[in-house]
């Protein structure tokens, strides 16, 4: 009983340690960046542009056939703000994980073996995407606006759930992204495979899945889960059917999420056992 008890009580002070170290990285992250503040208000502008027109383009097609499989322009913005409220924690502190191959190829993962703490913690660490800032008050903005043009009076559990559905979502693409930076572990470059899931993550997440066929729903929910992020959860959200037809699929979101947490970190530690050196 008392081995079992300072086995916990090791957990515990080990994953408190290496919290501590990841802020501090965090930290120090935050503070190089801000040395360059012309390069950070170009790049928050540079995203608010980008998003402005994203919206602009949706708003012309919903314009042009008034709603989209029965989703109006602002159930539409909807989706695609609590895409961006996901995406955005993603965008600040994760996007670095599409850049794994780089370390991996050019021999920079090593300096993440030889130091007393998690390779996983350091490399998450080193680096903060100021630019995700811009997506923060982007998807927020257009979130509100939605809320309010749509009339909704959501109750406390909607927001706890919406809250979750948030979480789910930043997880979902945080390990989508993790598992493909790590293929590179295997196969040295992954960023090609990056791409393509980008161009997915476009069309899943500006519309609703329902209009496009069956084949791709089928794609975009079971194998690139990506509509779990917001789709799901907002049909339950707006009481609106699905593309699935079946019924409470939203409330998977959580579950999806703790899957790809778990295969995530079953590729990376197999990856990571069988890393060599690119020697340069």
């Amino acid at each position: 009983m008392k081995v079992v008890r300072a086995l916990q009580f090791r957990l515990r002070r080990g994953v408190w340690y290496e919290l501590r170290l990841y802020f501090k990285f965090i930290g120090i992250a935050i503070r190089s960046r801000l040395q360059y503040r012309s390069d950070f208000l170009f790049g928050i502008a540079g995203v608010l542009i980008l998003n402005l027109v994203n919206l602009s383009l949706i708003w012309i097609l919903v314009a042009r056939f008034q709603s989209l499989a029965g989703w109006q322009y602002w159930e539409i913005v909807m989706l695609y703000g609590t895409f961006l409220l996901s995406h955005s924690v993603y965008a600040v502190f994760f996007w670095h994980l599409s850049n794994l191959e780089d370390d991996i190829l050019h021999g920079r993962f090593d300096q993440y073996l030889v130091r007393p703490c998690s390779p996983l913690l350091q490399f998450l660490g080193r680096e903060v995407n100021y630019m995700g800032v811009a997506d923060v008050v982007f998807a927020t903005s257009v979130f509100v606006l939605a809320y309010h043009n749509l009339g909704l009076n959501w109750t406390s559990v909607q927001w706890g759930f919406f809250a979750v559905a948030i979480l789910s979502g930043t997880v979902i693409e945080t390990c989508i992204v993790w598992i493909i930076g790590a293929l590179a572990f295997w196969t040295g470059r992954s960023r090609a495979i990056f791409f393509v899931y980008i161009r997915f993550q476009i069309l899943g997440q500006q519309y609703p899945i329902d209009i496009f066929g069956m084949w791709f729903r089928i794609f975009i929910t079971g194998f690139l889960p990506l509509s779990f992020m917001n789709y799901y959860p907002l049909t339950i959200l707006l009481d609106k059917p699905n593309a699935l037809g079946v019924y409470g699929i939203g409330f998977l979101s959580p579950i999806v999420a703790i899957l790809l947490l778990a295969l995530g970190a079953l590729i990376w530690r197999r990856g990571l056992a069988g890393y060599t050196s690119s020697g340069n």
